[in-house]
């Protein structure tokens, strides 16, 4: 064997084992590997299984009792390059290689390969399968995310104290192979590589790598640590956990949910497998729990954004349990606030009041007047869209006036985004709904011309201030500012933002003739994103 060729069974091997141990099998191994080495099915199954020619040689002549396979080196190259050269595996080989990969023989050759074989040799290569020799290989729970998160669901074995042990995802090959792909440009030194791989799959795969780029080459290799089974949990730890909890609420910013959730689901699981462990300090314990509220929420959040309100809902839950375990009003009002903001986007306003007024009562004991003021903003809105302005008006008066005191430490980082451009862009909701268009306008057009970073935040407040220009018959206004909308949406991928374009664009229906509309008629439907 070459250098080379030692070099990629070398990488293939530890790859492999990394992959099995995530719980994928050995013909899933030899996919991923197929993605990124243009080589046979034969020579793929090899590396999956990290044997070397001469050991493949020593079991395949082992599996002949009558001693006349006497395969050589040589003819085991020959049959791994056939098409390109070498020379084609008779039938009854694949069915020992078969045997020794544990696997069906089929799956060695490609469809062109099969197709050369006559009926009879095609018909015993069908009925070759030796896939139930393989044994299951126990997963690791920390390198994937689970489905659903839960600190005390019955969906997950638990172990001491009730803090569950996460069952992993099987990441999908593809997912395996892109992850592997993006490795190879990101770091040249085969172990940080390996490193680097073992890492990206316990935060959610390639999505992570976005989150590990913020981390210094020192809190990688101490965040590999957290990742093993038995690694020892400190300040430091906790610490790099909190930072990729605030790194993935930016990313959420630039890209959205879709790639997003992932790897916040992972880092919950990750999260609760860290609270498993008995020897955890209080204080430690304290800051890890109050890590996966927030990190439950965010996750919240996402589903939220995409619409799965089942799911939003179980981890906004989640959420909720954790913080009234470190007793958090601040987090048991947030969540409170962010559920009744969710029930009045599906059209439940009465189920809205009812977590904003719950929300009240835990802000009241908040230290954090963004809290407050978050709050407020949010009982307004609900309050316009119930009709009643008048007690609108006043919560939205006692948002703006608790926004203008300074911030402290007292105020919790996830609630960096209540700032004056999200305060006006959710005045000009309200006003909407108390049918001020005028004043709707202005409050929308201030936000847009502040220089605003958020990309769903420029979104909304576009599409209120399209709205206004509807109530005000400005037809070729309101369509420019939902196509500018609509543009977003091709690096974002908020799926409540790309409905509520398409809500905005029906209710210029009646103006279907308008050239205008017609224009932007067009322009969606030429976006995938909202096709």
């Amino acid at each position: 064997m070459s250098g080379e060729g030692y070099r990629i069974l070398r990488e293939c091997r530890v790859r492999s084992e990394r992959l099995r141990a995530m719980g994928l099998t050995f013909e899933q191994v030899a996919e991923v590997f197929g993605l990124f080495h243009d080589v046979s099915p034969l020579r793929l199954h090899r590396y999956a299984h990290g044997r070397t020619a001469a050991e493949v040689v020593a079991a395949y002549n082992d599996l002949d009792a009558a001693g006349t396979a006497c395969l050589r080196e040589s003819r085991l190259y020959d049959y791994e390059t056939w098409p390109l050269r070498g020379k084609r595996p008779s039938a009854r080989a694949l069915g020992l290689f078969a045997q020794i990969y544990r696997t069906a023989a089929r799956r060695l050759i490609t469809d062109d390969t099969f197709s050369s074989y006559s009926a009879r040799d095609r018909d015993l290569i069908d009925r070759t399968d030796h896939r139930h020799l393989a044994s299951p290989q126990p997963r690791h729970a920390s390198c994937a995310s689970a489905a659903r998160v839960s600190m005390d669901s019955a969906a997950v074995r638990t172990g001491g104290r009730g803090v569950p042990v996460f069952l992993a995802r099987v990441p999908a090959p593809a997912d395996c192979a892109a992850l592997l792909r993006a490795l190879g440009a990101e770091e040249a030194d085969m172990r940080r590589r390996d490193m680097l791989f073992e890492l990206a799959l316990a935060l959610g795969g390639a999505p992570a790598l976005l989150l590990l780029r913020r981390l210094s080459p020192p809190e990688k290799d101490r965040l590999a640590l957290i990742v093993g089974p038995s690694g020892r949990v400190d300040s430091q730890s906790v610490q790099i956990i909190e930072k990729l909890n605030v790194a993935c609420r930016q990313l959420d910013d630039e890209f959205g949910p879709q790639s997003v959730l992932p790897v916040v689901d992972a880092q919950r699981g990750l999260v609760a497998e860290l609270l498993k462990r008995e020897s955890l300090l209080p204080g430690l314990r304290d800051r890890l729990v109050n890590t996966y509220a927030e990190l439950s929420e965010l996750a919240g959040y996402l589903c939220n954004d995409l619409m799965d309100y089942t799911q939003a809902g179980l981890r906004y839950k989640d959420a909720l349990s954790a913080a009234h375990e470190n007793a958090d009003p601040t987090m048991i009002a947030y969540v409170h606030a962010c559920l009744g903001w969710m029930a009045l986007y599906q059209g439940k306003p009465g189920r809205a009041l009812d977590h904003m007024f719950a929300a009240q009562g835990w802000a009241q004991r908040s230290e954090s007047d963004v809290m407050k003021s978050a709050h407020a903003m949010g009982l307004a809105q609900v309050l316009a869209r119930t009709g009643d302005v008048r007690e609108s008006e006043h919560a939205l008066a006692r948002s703006v006036n608790l926004a203008g005191r300074m911030r402290d430490d007292t105020d919790p980082i996830y609630l960096y985004w209540w700032s004056d451009n999200a305060m006006q862009s959710r005045s000009a909701d309200c006003m909407l709904a108390w049918g001020r268009a005028d004043e709707a306008l202005k409050s929308a057009d201030r936000t847009l011309t502040s220089g605003i970073t958020s990309k769903l935040l420029r979104g909304r407040t576009l599409l209120n201030s399209a709205e206004a220009l509807i109530q005000k018959r400005e037809i070729a206004a309101a369509a420019a500012r939902i196509h500018m909308a609509a543009e977003i949406t091709v690096g974002h991928s908020s799926a409540r933002l790309a409905h509520s374009i398409r809500q905005a664009g029906s209710r210029l229906q009646p103006w279907a003739d308008n050239k205008h509309v017609r224009a932007l008629d067009d322009q969606l439907r030429s976006l995938s994103t909202l096709s």
